[in-house]
């Protein structure tokens, strides 16, 4: 398995929002240093929390003063977008990296998003859709292109400056649907899993939760005849992750910034997409019932641990496990669970040729054998 870290970035308007940019900054060359593979960063243009209206130009700064972990946009809202313009910024984007950028797409969830930009629910998905097919063709198409859809038209199109990777890396998050994640296994592309989607719901149609997105994702593998060992290897999954000492600390150092963090997304309408029930009245919704049933990663290493195997017990196999960002304590205490997680959590999933000789010398040393 390998491991990311998805930010929105949430930072709240208390905040200092010039340091906040300098942190998430710092975060991502903090991450590439404890061996994260890559970084997503998302785009939001209101609601007053999520502040980067254009992860491509975070990208780009971070690409400077990293190396090797890839990043993502996570995503580029497509409903409000000219799909030539995106292709284009984001092809050139791909050489700034050096072929390290993965192009992350969605429908826009941010309710007051679409507000802003006026657009009717019924049309984003329709838009997405048709958006994907042209930023697919103007990427991978040695021809100009035409295309003559419902919101787009376009006459010999081309860029001048095509994708520093031969095949784009795709993404696509999924929401409110399975429709992406079917899409996802069908043409060989990344699938998001949101981080509050559960691991199962009871009846709730608006919220599929992951095994309905891995069961998707396997149908459109199937449907188009690829392997489905690749397309889960694609799929990634992100979750709620705070590591400390021990779990009653962990859950003590994050209540304060939860209760913050989730009050504004209640205040959004996401919480229905939180619920295992649809008939789940809002109130139900708190911090210790999401911790125990989304299910959060929360604890100590050896918690946390245990975590990742349930959810996976569950799922199947997925290739990428991304750390939901937060701003719930200070740089420092974040820091720390990000390095207690890189130290003794991720090995566990990563075997290697010498991991059975570091056990027993481990036990030898303790006088275990």
């Amino acid at each position: 398995m390998k491991f990311g870290i998805f930010t929105m970035p949430e930072h709240p308007p208390r905040e200092n929002w010039t340091l906040s940019y300098d942190r998430d900054i710092a975060e991502i060359v903090k991450a590439e240093s404890l061996g994260f593979d890559e970084f997503w960063i998302g785009e939001h243009h209101t609601g007053g929390y999520e502040n980067v209206p254009m992860p491509e130009m975070m990208i780009a700064k971070a690409s400077a003063v990293t190396s090797r972990i890839r990043l993502g946009t996570g995503v580029v809202n497509l409903p409000y977008q000219d799909p030539f313009l995106v292709a284009e910024r984001l092809a050139f984007l791909d050489h700034l990296t050096h072929g390290r950028l993965i192009y992350g797409f969605g429908g826009g969830g941010l309710p007051t998003d679409k507000a802003l930009f006026q657009m009717a629910p019924e049309e984003a998905t329709p838009r997405t859709n048709e958006s994907l097919e042209i930023i697919w063709k103007l990427l991978t198409s040695e021809d100009p292109v035409t295309h003559e859809g419902v919101f787009w038209h376009y006459e010999d199109r081309q860029l001048q400056v095509g994708p520093y990777q031969v095949v784009p890396p795709m993404a696509v998050a999924g929401l409110t649907g399975t429709h992406n994640f079917e899409k996802c296994g069908n043409r060989g592309w990344i699938p998001l899993s949101v981080y509050f989607a559960p691991l199962h719901t009871t009846d709730n149609p608006a919220a599929p939760d992951l095994v309905a997105h891995r069961d998707a994702i396997l149908k459109g593998a199937a449907d188009s005849g690829l392997d489905a060992s690749d397309a889960l290897a694609n799929w990634r999954v992100s979750r709620e992750v705070y590591v400390a000492a021990n779990r009653n600390d962990a859950l003590n150092e994050i209540r304060e910034g939860v209760t913050r963090s989730y009050d504004y997304l209640r205040g959004l309408g996401l919480g229905a997409l939180m619920k295992l029930d649809q008939n789940m009245p809002d109130e139900e919704l708190t911090f210790d019932w999401m911790v125990e049933n989304i299910p959060w990663v929360i604890g100590s290493p050896e918690d946390c641990i245990e975590q990742i195997h349930h959810i996976r017990e569950e799922t199947g196999d997925f290739g990428t496990f991304l750390i939901n960002s937060r701003d719930w304590v200070t740089t420092d205490m974040w820091n720390r669970s990000l390095e207690l997680f890189a130290r003794y959590v991720m090995p566990q999933f990563q075997p290697h040729q010498h991991m059975a000789r570091r056990d027993r010398l481990a036990r030898v040393a303790l006088g275990q054998e």
